[in-house]
Formats: structure tokens, sequence, C-alpha cells
């Protein structure tokens, strides 16, 4: 969810995490997708969901999932290929405003977690005058599943829901007044622990050795939903783990040093899916060609319709329509029969009266209208 509509030539709206409103930092957020091809395409192959391509995409999370940077790939690439990640994260942060650049957010989730990709985040952050945080998904291995076996239960720490809520559900055998404070008659469903120290210092020595000396590791459970697909080591613990990592330096003062808003800002990641939901309702993945080259330009076009789309959102529209998903845009506002006429110097846009969003698309155009023209 974008947070309040900037004014032209102001900073990019803040970063929300749970209840929070985050001001000042650019958000990237980078994920993959799968595009499914139902006849021979070039570069379409066999992949872990089917056939077809598996493009790479990189969105603004400030301007609710404006597409910066995205690649075409063949459908057998592999998700966490570093190369790709590294040309799609530099063309990203190209396509921000000169301003919008100094301090970053970048969010990645387990499947693009790669050795080059934290080493040049590493990198970007040591620079002089910029301030660039990254929260990347880690891989739950035998190491990680060893130190989640020594965390004390106290050194859990109860997660938070994206109203800002503790994550908690009532008992089986609660008492009937559903507004009690009992603490028997609430069961906590999602904790969040930090795994740093273990690794580093446990009883194995260092085990995060080569890797970025600022790097923090955290580890989140939560009660398994009905059908998730849990290992042998969550089956026997009962919990669903997930794990990432961090720079968050250790000292940071405020919500967003605590654990839970560390968390938070590392789970909304799941918005970048509802960015590439829009881009294939704007085009993506209905590629029309057998050409490789023709079906990439065909992305950017479906990824430039999702910017406009995005802008439009944020700049123009109020209500249910600025949270709208494009098919309903399309009907209530893009396709609606309209006339621009012009007289007197003006221009003026004649919409049926009738229509029930004649006065929303009028106050977007009267907004539009305002924005400043380009030299």
């Amino acid at each position: 969810m974008p947070g309040r509509r900037p004014r032209p030539g102001t900073a990019l709206p803040g970063i929300r995490l749970a209840d929070k409103m985050l001001d000042g930092v650019t958000c990237i957020r980078l994920d993959a997708t799968v595009t499914l091809a139902h006849s021979g395409k070039q570069l379409a192959e066999a992949n872990f969901k089917g056939y077809g391509h598996h493009p790479l995409l990189a969105a603004c999370d400030n301007t609710g999932g404006e597409p910066l940077a995205w690649m075409l790939r063949r459908g057998s690439a592999g998700s966490n290929t570093a190369a790709d990640h590294l040309v799609l994260l530099d063309a990203a942060i190209a396509a921000l405003p000169p301003g919008s650049r100094r301090k970053l957010m970048i969010i990645a989730d387990g499947a693009g977690a790669s050795h080059a990709l934290i080493a040049r985040l590493d990198a970007l952050a040591s620079r002089r005058g910029f301030e660039l945080t990254y929260s990347v998904g880690w891989v739950l291995g035998e190491r990680e599943r060893a130190a989640l076996r020594l965390v004390p239960e106290p050194s859990w720490q109860i997660a938070i829901d994206p109203a800002g809520e503790i994550r908690e559900r009532r008992a089986g055998d609660a008492c009937p007044d559903a507004g009690c404070a009992h603490r028997q008659c609430w069961i906590e469903e999602a904790h969040v622990t930090e795994l740093t120290s273990l690794l580093r210092d446990g009883p194995a020595g260092d085990q995060l050795e080569g890797w970025p000396e600022k790097m923090r590791v955290f580890a989140r459970r939560e009660r398994p939903h009905p059908g998730a697909q849990l290992s042998l080591f969550e089956t026997a613990d009962g919990w669903r783990y997930s794990l990432w990592v961090t720079n968050r330096p250790a000292d940071t003062r405020g919500w967003l040093g605590q654990n839970a808003y560390i968390d938070a800002a590392h789970r909304v990641h799941a918005r970048v899916e509802d960015a590439i939901r829009t881009g294939k309702d704007a085009g993506l993945g209905h590629f029309p060609s057998f050409d490789f080259a023709v079906n990439a330009a065909w992305l950017t076009a479906a990824m430039t319709g999702q910017i406009l789309l995005a802008w439009l959102k944020l700049l123009a529209l109020d209500g249910d329509l600025a949270k709208a998903e494009p098919r309903t845009l399309r009907y209530r506002v893009l396709h609606t029969a309209a006339r621009l006429v012009r007289g007197g110097r003006k221009r003026r846009l004649k919409i049926q009266a009738s229509w029930p969003w004649a006065e929303a698309i009028t106050a977007a155009w009267q907004r539009s209208d305002t924005l400043p023209q380009a030299p």
C-alpha cells in the first residue's frame, strides 16, 4: 500500500512497515516470475512451474509497485542467477531520480539470494554519503537448524501482523470473554529471533566466515497453515521457519531496530507479488511472437503501461480507484466513453453524466491537468 500522495517535485511517498511509515528511504524489491507459453516460442523452456520464460523484475515499493527495471530470460534461467540480479539491481538504481538514490532499501527473497548479490549490496552500502539497507532471504540448512535448536524459548519475540498487532489467536479452551487478557486464553502464532551470535560464536565456531561482517541472520517461526509443505525438521518441531539476512545495525534506535519491525520490513516483500500480478494483467506473459526480441519489446511495453497505471493511481485517483486492479481501472476509467473538445484555448473532457465514476474521472483529470508540464 503506497503512502501519502506526493506533490509534484517532492520526495517519494514513504514505505509502509506494518503500522509504521518509513520516510526518506527508497525501497526496491527484486523478484522473478514464470510466464507460461502454450506454443513454441524462442527460449521458452521447461522450468519448475511448467514451460515458458522466466522474467526478472525490480519494483519500487514507494510508488505502489512501479517497475524500475526488467529482464526477459530463457525459461531455464535460475532463480538465483547472480549475474542477472546484479545487472537488474544496477538498472533499477539508475532508473531512480538522483535524489532518491541516497537512502535505499533492497529486498529479495531466498530464491534470489547469492553470495555475489550480498557482496554487491555490502559494497554499495559502504559508499560515503550513501545509505543502503538490504534484507535478503536465507536458506534453512543444517547449520541453521542446529542454531535453531539452541535458541532459548525466551529469546523468541512475538511477531506482528500488517496492522502492527501481535500475531495470536484464541485458544480452544479459552474463557467466554473474547476480549480477556488471560495469557492462557491466547496462543502466539509467530515469533522472531536473531541467530547471528549462534552462527558466529556458537559451539561450531564462525560458520559465517566469508560473509560480510555486518550481516545479521534472523529467523521467523509460525504455526503452519493447513496444507503447508514442511521439511522433516519443521514437521517434528511443529513450526514453519523462514530466514533472512540484513545489514541493519544492531544499535539502530527506535521501532526500526526492533526484531518485529525488522521482520515486517522483510515480510512485506510479498507486495512485489502484487506488482507481478498487476504486470500480468497489463500484458506480462502474453507474449505474441515466436521471436525472443519481439517478446522482450512486448515486456517493455507492458511494464510501461504498469508504470503509467502506478502513477495514475498515486497522483490522480482516490479511494477505491487508487487501489484498484488494472481490470477494474479499464472498465471504470480507461474504457469510459468520453470526448475531448477544444475551444476558447481550453480543453474540456465530456463524460456521460450518468456514468457512476464520472465525478472520479473528472477529479482525476483536474489533478492531472494541474501537474507541471515537461519543458
